[in-house]
């Protein structure tokens, strides 16, 4: 692995330096809360932290919540293969007993709809009207049913990551400070009063080549849970995203 800048400098973290960071953080904001949930892209890093989080729960290396819920969003836009590996994984956590909801945006409010059917723009990086309707308006529905009978903030676990935008890391950057969060432990946010949820972005610390190589190599093996997680990595490029 190539020596780059992370937020402890220049050394280079690998990926059991990761996961032992990724634990303290856990450990750290996860005890806070009783009921864990999980936001679900399909993509690479969130598919990254269901699988972590779900082998560290059940080799007890992290104290098991009362309930841990992974909602995904269906967008109906989903790469094949993206999609195909979503099916794979889900139903090895759900062998796991994690449940797992999938969730998606009313028609009216879906996103061929939007642009052929009421002409609004397409999305763009400073329009990007289509995650909250398509991905996180739904998701907050979930979460408020889930909500039901909870007298309590739920614990949200995203995939966010330093380094995979310049636009996030300066959000990142302005608001890590607060709610007692540290970035070195993750970026933990208590939210407003009222909120749904407090967020937990527990491998905000990994670069790129951890994930691949978690991936790649260390998820698929059985002492590290044995998913079948390197389709997804496949259909990002294989060796071309690696």
């Amino acid at each position: 692995m190539k020596n780059q800048l992370n937020i402890f400098g220049t050394e280079p973290i690998n990926v059991a330096d990761s996961i032992e960071l990724t634990i303290a953080s856990l450990k750290e904001y996860g005890s806070r809360h009783k009921h864990w949930a999980a936001a679900w892209s399909w993509g690479k890093d969130s598919t990254t932290v269901v699988t972590l989080v779900t082998q560290l729960i059940a080799t007890g290396q992290i104290p098991a919540p009362e309930s841990f819920t992974i909602i995904a969003s269906d967008t109906r836009l989903e790469l094949i293969p993206l999609w195909l590996s979503s099916q794979v994984i889900k139903k090895q956590l759900e062998e796991r007993g994690v449940k797992v909801k999938i969730v998606m945006a009313p028609v009216d409010d879906r996103f061929l709809v939007y642009i052929l059917g009421r002409g609004v723009p397409p999305p763009s990086n400073k329009f990007r009207w289509c995650t909250y309707k398509i991905k996180i308006q739904p998701m907050e529905v979930a979460l408020e049913e889930y909500l039901k009978g909870i007298n309590e903030k739920v614990l949200m676990l995203t995939g966010v990551r330093l380094g995979e935008s310049a636009i996030r890391d300066q959000k990142i950057n302005v608001s890590c400070s607060k709610d007692g969060g540290e970035c070195g432990q993750g970026w933990y946010q208590t939210g407003l009063q009222g909120a749904l949820c407090s967020t937990l972005a527990p491998i905000l610390h990994w670069r790129v080549c951890n994930v691949w190589d978690w991936l790649k190599v260390f998820a698929p093996m059985q002492k590290y849970g044995g998913w079948n997680t390197a389709l997804l990595a496949d259909a990002y490029g294989g060796d071309e995203a690696e």
